[in-house]
Order: C-alpha cells, then sequence, then structure tokens
C-alpha cells in the first residue's frame, strides 16, 4: 500500500525523504482516523512518491476519511479537494467548492485564481 514492504527491517534513517514522508502518513492512518490532516505533506520529494501519496490520499477520502491538507502545489489541491479555503497572511480571503471559486473568478484553474485575488508580487 505505501511501497515500504520491501524496506520493512531497514531502520526509517536510512529511507529517502518519499519513503519518510509515505512512512508518517502510513503512521497516521493506521488506526484509520475519521478526520486527518496534513501540511504540505509532498514538499521535497520526487515525483513518484508525491504521485503514490496522492493516489493513496484519493482512495482515503473515497472511503470517506475528511482530508484537511494544506500545500502551495494548487494542482494537488485539484486532484483531491472537494472544497477549498485560500489564506493570504494569515487571512481568510476565499472558500468555496473548486469549480464555485473558479467560475467565480473566470479562472481555468486554482493557481490562476491563487494569483488573481493574492497578487503576483514576491513574498518574504
Amino acid at each position: 500500500m505505501h511501497g515500504l514492504t520491501s524496506r520493512k527491517d531497514d531502520k526509517p534513517k536510512t529511507y529517502s525523504g518519499g519513503m519518510k514522508r509515505r512512512l508518517n502518513i502510513a503512521c497516521s492512518i493506521a488506526h484509520k482516523p475519521e478526520i486527518l490532516i496534513l501540511d504540505e505533506p509532498t514538499v521535497g520529494i520526487d515525483p513518484q512518491s508525491r504521485n503514490h501519496i496522492l493516489e493513496d490520499l484519493k482512495r482515503l477520502k473515497n472511503e470517506g476519511t475528511t482530508i484537511i491538507y494544506t500545500t502551495h502545489y494548487m494542482e494537488e489541491i485539484e486532484q483531491i479537494a472537494d472544497r477549498v479555503i485560500i489564506v493570504d497572511n494569515g487571512k481568510k480571503i476565499e472558500e468555496g467548492t473548486i469549480g464555485e471559486l473558479l467560475d467565480k473568478y473566470s479562472e481555468e484553474n486554482l493557481e490562476s485564481l491563487f494569483l488573481d485575488i493574492t497578487g503576483k508580487n514576491l513574498r518574504d
């Protein structure tokens, strides 16, 4: 399920970043939580691990787990989210389904929408 079976006898400190992320998620879902909170679970990992994590999260969502997911990667949100809250400078500035927000702002994707309503200026 998490692509770790072949390394089950190895110490986690020998795992790659992607394997460590998958192990963290495996530990967090072992007790079958109703709600799973993840803060940028795919930052700094390889595309294969990222894909594996997103596929697992889609499966969990389809099985009824509520997932609260923070990320800067809008394409991930487009894959797994039903509802979106956009936060800028620590304040909620928009909320709704992806379709509602894209229609409201006449944007084609969440990244364009995010940049449209938060601005394109660099941040500290």
